[in-house]
């Protein structure tokens, strides 16, 4: 997406074998990125329920 709109490119059929790799790699880059942020988020959700437990109470 460029500014919030899709682009859609259409390329030659000769070049779509060679192209064709580079989008899968792309997709599979882009789901990798997807699982990282989805473990950040985990993480921070962990990260925060386990400081609240550890904060002094107010008297």
């Amino acid at each position: 997406m460029v500014d919030g709109k899709k682009r859609v490119e259409h390329i030659p059929e000769q070049w779509v074998e060679q192209i064709r790799p580079l989008v899968e790699q792309g997709r599979e880059f882009k789901d990798a990125v997807a699982e990282v942020f989805a473990a950040n988020a985990q993480l921070l959700a962990l990260w925060r329920r386990q400081s609240v437990k550890k904060r002094p109470k107010k008297k």
